[in-house]
């Protein structure tokens, strides 16, 4: 029965070459429908050329298209690693509260990319401080718990990382209340968690929760319910309500055709040029997606992260000029919405300071390190690695703000002489 259905497909795939050309969108659909009959029998290396030879093709036609060759090469490229199960899901923690603001713009050298035990003991230290404060039911704390079980869950501790992330959801419902926005996050990080480790009914309410919440808070159409809807039409699959994951899977997709369609595929784009080292195309993208957003609410995370990865690409560009109002942006939407000691405040004040320390503006920068030192302190302590981290950069803007402050008044003590010529005064005459 195999071999007819490929025999098949291989003279569909003879028949629209001739009809339409070797680089047609409609040869590249039938090469991809070969590669998954080769995936789904585990022949990798007859799957993975036909899904690249699409992909050269749907490339430059259709980015959608493009953007699901490529999950079929992830899927591939998952069965060739030991550490492949018959259902692979990246799983990862996310911290996306609604908005979020966490991309650091100091680029990352590779080899600190590895988690380490000396991450593990940092994070560790911070839940441990926030944990001793009087006022221990803090946001503060439920972050520290989700970055905690992130680095355990790159480590691939998934024991460890359960009891964090229930914690962590149990201090922001004390925080913000059983029905808040911010919780739905936790919740959609404890359901992937129980889905990678099977445990599927379990998983299943807490999505179904996080929907509910998502859809009175932003409407049923929005994109970041579909973000949830999708993970649960994976769950009801698993546990064979087939008719409530159509359901999902139809929302998943109707979402995806009325709501920032465009802007997705931008960020898509976007962030593929800027893995790729493209940040010419980069920028252009995010500029095309910036403009979408003109229709955006100011807390809209469509908003927060479009602004945040072109701040990234002018960074990486050195266009530091350019980066600046974006970053100012940034803080006052955070401040906003964050209210003035949280975390990110912090994160997005020491964004901000770095981009105008790199273009000499130190008086603005150390007034910035001041700003994320003071909420470091309060949040994680003075020995925190962080603050000894902004502390360290907040002495040194002070150090060239204090330098340009004498430069400026060491010129404003000079005069012209008859010559035409500028001299400074320093207790010395100067004659003409």
């Amino acid at each position: 029965m195999r071999t007819e259905h490929l025999s098949d497909l291989e003279k569909l795939l003879k028949l629209q070459e001739g009809m339409h050309g070797p680089n047609s969108t409609q040869v590249a659909k039938v090469l991809v429908r070969i590669a998954n009959v080769h995936l789904e029998q585990n022949e990798l290396d007859k799957a993975e050329p036909l899904y690249r030879r699409a992909l050269l093709i749907e490339g430059y036609a259709d980015q959608p298209a493009a953007d699901q060759i490529r999950i079929h090469l992830q899927k591939v490229a998952a069965k060739r690693s030991p550490d492949f199960t018959d259902d692979p899901v990246n799983l990862k923690v996310s911290s996306d509260r609604i908005p979020t603001f966490t991309t650091p713009l100091e680029p990352i050298p590779p080899e600190k990319n590895a988690v380490s035990d000396e991450a593990i003991t940092a994070a560790k230290i911070q839940v441990e401080q926030l944990r001793q404060q009087p006022s221990n039911q803090t946001g503060a704390l439920a972050d520290a718990l989700t970055k905690l079980a992130d680095v355990y869950c790159r480590h691939k501790m998934l024991d460890e990382m359960e009891p964090l992330l229930l914690e962590a959801l149990r201090v922001r419902e004390t925080v913000y209340g059983t029905s808040h926005l911010s919780i739905t996050t936790d919740l959609k990080n404890i359901a992937r968690l129980y889905y990678v480790m099977g445990q599927y009914e379990i998983a299943e309410p807490l999505l179904q929760r996080a929907i509910s919440i998502r859809e009175a808070a932003l409407g049923r159409f929005h994109p970041n319910v579909g973000d949830v809807a999708e993970w649960y039409a994976r769950v009801l699959r698993k546990i064979n309500r087939l008719e409530e994951a159509q359901v999902m899977e139809a929302l998943v997709l109707e979402i995806g055709t009325k709501h920032g369609s465009d802007w997705d595929k931008y960020k898509t784009a976007g962030l593929a040029a800027v893995a790729e080292g493209n940040l010419f195309s980069a920028q252009a993208l995010w500029l095309a997606a910036l403009d979408e957003t003109k229709a955006f609410r100011f807390d809209d995370p469509r908003l927060s992260a479009t602004l945040e990865n072109l701040a990234e690409v002018y960074w990486k560009r050195g266009k530091f000029e350019k980066a600046e109002p974006l970053c100012k942006q940034i803080l006052q939407i955070s401040e906003s919405v964050l209210g003035p000691e949280h975390a990110d405040i912090a994160l997005a004040a020491n964004n901000l300071a770095l981009v105008c320390e790199r273009q000499g503006k130190y008086v603005e920068a150390a007034l910035l390190y001041q700003q994320a030192l003071s909420i470091n302190e309060k949040l994680f302590g003075h020995t925190h690695p962080d603050t000894l981290a902004v502390r360290d950069s907040h002495g040194k803007a002070r150090q060239m703000a204090q330098r340009q402050v004498e430069l400026k008044v060491g010129k404003a003590e000079g005069r012209w002489n008859r010559s035409g010529w500028w001299r400074a005064m320093h207790g010395e005459e100067v004659s003409d």
